[in-house]
């Protein structure tokens, strides 16, 4: 069984700003994110593919971290210097959203 990752506070808030989202598909990120359950597990208790279930949860995570819908996640290792570089750029990117 997968940890949870949301409290559930932290889920109901940002199921407020999903207002286009399915009840189902609610609750199968709910599953997974707030009651720990694996995607393969909670795909299959209601007949749904695996793919499904975590697109359900990735747009739920991707609203709670307010993400702008055209960014992207990358993963990439890099020296401890430039680390600190890349949150800044992060950081003046989010303010100028915020201040868009």
């Amino acid at each position: 069984m997968s940890s949870a990752t949301m409290t559930p506070e932290e889920f109901d808030a940002v199921q407020s700003r999903l207002g286009r989202m399915t009840l189902d598909t609610l609750r199968l990120a709910r599953e997974v994110l707030v009651d720990g359950k694996s995607q393969t597990e909670v795909a299959a208790a209601y007949n749904f593919s695996r793919q499904r279930v975590n697109l359900a949860v990735q747009r739920v995570v991707k609203e709670a971290k307010q993400v702008p819908a055209n960014w992207q996640l990358l993963e990439i290792w890099l020296p401890p210097e430039l680390i600190a570089r890349v949150r800044e750029m992060e950081a003046e990117a989010r303010a100028q959203v915020a201040n868009s």
